[in-house]
């Protein structure tokens, strides 16, 4: 095996650890395999901290402990008054079902993969959608063996263009929610995964900008062109002022 297919490899197997983490399913065996995965990566983790974390999550995926796992992932993502988002368009427009839903449509409609409705009751730009989605385009790629094929074209635009940008923004949202516990070291290792993708994609990580929440379904961008327009108003304003 070549330098190139163990680093594939490694990353299908980072990713797959991710989406079976966020991926949102009422099956029963929704965390099967994390357990083998989270052994695997413990061989050879991306930094102490990743280690660390990887040892405080094995022996909370023990059988006896997957649902208070699932209740764990409720309470962050789905149980009011303020569950965590989970698509990229709310990040980046502060609203469901944006462009970035639309961009990953768009990029899906180019392959031969299809979600599944009946499993996957999420949008296409779901955060652990397109985690696995990065799993099928780095398996494909493999199974192809080539260096420059399709399926690399595809996973570096979904991870350049869809996770990138927003994904800091997710992890610092759900490592920070109070009942975060198993899903806090989940960001840990997304985290610093992340970082090795920036990398191998020489991609830089986003400079945020000052967050600002959507209100009445009013977008960010539409929230600081408004605020620049209140900034150039109120100038106008002191300059008639002190004529």
């Amino acid at each position: 095996m070549s330098e190139h297919e163990r680093i594939l490899n490694a990353r299908a197997i980072y990713y797959l650890l991710f989406s079976q983490l966020f991926v949102f399913t009422q099956k029963s065996d929704r965390y099967d395999g994390v357990l083998d995965l989270l052994n695997t990566i413990k061989v050879s983790p991306l930094n102490s901290e990743c280690e660390e974390a990887i040892e405080r999550l094995i022996p909370k995926f023990q059988k006896q402990n997957l649902q208070n796992i699932s209740q764990e992932y409720d309470d962050i993502f789905h149980s009011p008054p303020s569950p965590v988002s989970n698509t990229f368009s709310h990040y980046d427009e502060g609203y469901e079902t944006g462009s970035a839903c639309v961009k990953v449509r768009n990029l899906i409609a180019k392959t031969d993969i299809r979600k599944n409705e009946e499993i996957f009751k999420e949008n296409e730009d779901n955060v652990g959608f397109c985690l696995l989605l990065m799993h099928e385009f780095i398996k494909n790629e493999l199974k192809q063996n080539e260096q420059n094929s399709e399926n690399q074209t595809y996973a570096g635009d979904l991870f350049k263009e869809i996770i990138n940008p927003y994904i800091d923004e997710f992890i610092e949202a759900t490592s920070a929610h109070q009942s975060a516990d198993v899903y806090a070291d989940a960001c840990v290792l997304l985290e610093n995964f992340v970082e090795f993708e920036r990398v191998f994609y020489a991609t830089p990580k986003p400079i945020l900008e000052k967050k600002i929440k959507s209100t009445g379904g009013i977008s960010r961008s539409e929230t600081l062109v408004r605020e620049i327009n209140r900034r150039a108003r109120a100038k106008e304003r002191e300059l008639k002022f002190e004529e």
